[in-house]
């Protein structure tokens, strides 16, 4: 039998390599179903983007790619619930070969519940109550107003314009809370630092917990609030002019520097500040809200 040429055997061995590659290429997803005004969106994922933006139309729109063959994406939809979930096909594989990147568009009142190991996930324009369990997930929240509980492990949470009821939690993730109000925000982490800048709405309950690191708050000018803040081992510093309130028993066995109790402006919102050796630092901004 003849052997083939050098030339032959080039396309023989580039046509191989081609096959070879096309099973990781990344593979299109593009599904839609019409839903009632407040259906429930679950997803479980490994690693990817994925975005979560709320619109006016009773749809729920799924657009996006797997990084490659190795992830097989399952979708099943009704009228009330949609679900989402990639399976590995494969024991081993990259993280590029298990990434999944997605872009929803639900109804404004969707229950949106998120579930991911690894990546980004972004929230935003949603009515409706939304919860978020992360590993190593970057969350970020935007413009959702609702019952909200964000939870990740070292994965960074961010939170911008948003209200209601909301609680947040991470071992080593830092949190940041920009213009948060509502009936009560409960924030909590062991080494991730906690910043919170805005005005504390009209009222509710604000707590702030980090075991070690610092918890920042920077207050606007119109900003009214009870504060109670207190750093076993650690400081707390101020440049605002609190009215002085009646300090509570566990602050009198506090030495000087290391807690502080008062009352800004009205006082319409409870803020409590802990830390047992973090900073805490408290500022103004110097210019009222927009």
């Amino acid at each position: 039998m003849r052997k083939p040429s050098n030339g032959r055997r080039a396309i023989l061995l580039g046509s191989a390599l081609l096959l070879g590659l096309t099973s990781v290429y990344a593979e299109s997803i593009r599904r839609k179903f019409a839903t009632t005004e407040n259906p429930v969106l679950e997803l479980r994922t490994q690693t990817g983007k994925v975005s979560v933006t709320g619109w006016d139309q009773n749809e729920i729109e799924i657009q996006g790619e797997s990084g490659s063959d190795a992830m097989e994406v399952s979708i099943d939809g009704s009228a009330d619930k949609v679900s989402i979930q990639s399976h590995p096909r494969r024991e081993r594989m990259t993280s590029e070969d298990a990434r999944v990147d997605l872009t929803i568009q639900v109804p404004r009142h969707t229950d949106v519940r998120l579930k991911t190991d690894r990546g980004q996930v972004s929230v935003s324009n949603i009515a409706g109550p939304v919860l978020v369990d992360g590993v190593s997930t970057a969350v970020a929240i935007s413009g959702v107003h609702g019952d909200i509980a964000l939870k990740t492990v070292d994965g960074p949470i961010q939170m911008i314009a948003s209200l209601g009821n909301i609680t947040a939690e991470s071992i080593s993730g830092d949190m940041k809370f920009m213009r948060v109000s509502g009936a009560s925000l409960i924030a909590n982490t062991n080494s991730g630092e906690i910043s919170y800048e805005g005005d504390f709405g009209q009222g509710g309950s604000y707590v702030l917990n980090s075991y070690s690191s610092p918890i920042e708050i920077i207050a606007s000018r119109n900003a009214s609030f009870n504060l109670t803040a207190r750093s076993v081992q650690g400081t707390v510093q101020s440049n605002l002019t609190f009215r002085p309130t009646p300090e509570g028993i566990a602050f009198r066995r506090l030495p000087p520097g290391k807690f502080l109790q008062g009352r800004l402006n009205s006082g319409d919102a409870n803020v409590e500040v802990n830390s047992f050796s973090g900073t805490i630092r408290l500022r103004g901004t110097g210019t009222a809200d927009q």
